[in-house]
């Protein structure tokens, strides 16, 4: 065995963020009948949510947005493009709903059951280490049925730091009692997982079903989960 201990990231490399997200929105569009608030259909109000949110996002991971803020601006913010005022309820209500019934869902990438239990069946320690918020973070972990495969879940919300700061890193170290060249780090965000691994000197590997052109060559790259399995 190459390392002692495998990171993994959960959304989008484990958890199928993109088909969770997707029916967990459908169903608030519809339970909030916003296509009548806002006079916009499905596909335009998630297109333009999604588009919100990912710069709110990349503020919360830089220290300048609050998780208070991001939980209804994403939503606020959208629900004003369509012309809709007065929506501090309307968002909370919405921010609720997503942060409540998201988690329950339990869509997975193809071949991520299949990697744990390859991984776990070598012997290999397993760990999740994840910028999502903590009150949905482990819930999904549960609700999936991947609980049983990790040793522990990390969650930036808990160490005070968020990746790609190496912060993060290092006290995952400090609570494994590991070195970087023990622990291999397995993230589709090359931004955030496969930089932050490499500033703390870990190994990483870079799942990139996209194809998605990475600006150095990390330690590996895979398209499909299950390439990881031959790699460990």
């Amino acid at each position: 065995m190459k390392y002692k201990h495998i990171l993994f990231d959960l959304d989008r490399t484990l958890w199928d963020f993109q088909a969770n997200s997707f029916q967990t929105f459908q169903e608030m569009f519809e339970h909030f009948e916003l296509e009548k608030r806002c006079n916009v259909d499905f596909d335009g109000f998630y297109l333009k949510y999604k588009e919100i949110n990912a710069v709110l996002w990349d503020m919360y991971r830089q220290g300048t947005l609050s998780k208070e803020l991001l939980y209804v601006r994403r939503f606020s913010i959208t629900l004003e493009y369509f012309g809709l005022k007065d929506t501090a309820d309307l968002s909370r209500r919405l921010g609720d709903f997503y942060v409540l019934e998201g988690p329950k869902k339990t869509a997975l990438l193809p071949g991520a059951k299949e990697l744990l239990d390859s991984l776990k069946r070598k012997g290999y320690p397993l760990y999740i280490v994840s910028n999502g918020f903590k009150e949905v973070q482990s819930l999904k972990v549960k609700t999936s049925g991947i609980d049983m495969f990790f040793d522990k879940v990390f969650l930036s919300e808990d160490i005070g730091y968020q990746k790609p700061n190496r912060k993060i890193f290092d006290e995952v170290l400090r609570q494994l009692e590991a070195q970087p060249c023990d622990c291999v780090m397995i993230g589709d965000d090359f931004a955030v997982d496969i930089v932050g691994a490499k500033n703390a000197g870990i190994d990483q590997v870079y799942f990139n079903p996209n194809g998605v052109k990475a600006s150095f060559e990390p330690t590996y790259e895979v398209q499909s989960l299950m390439q990881i399995d031959a790699l460990l």
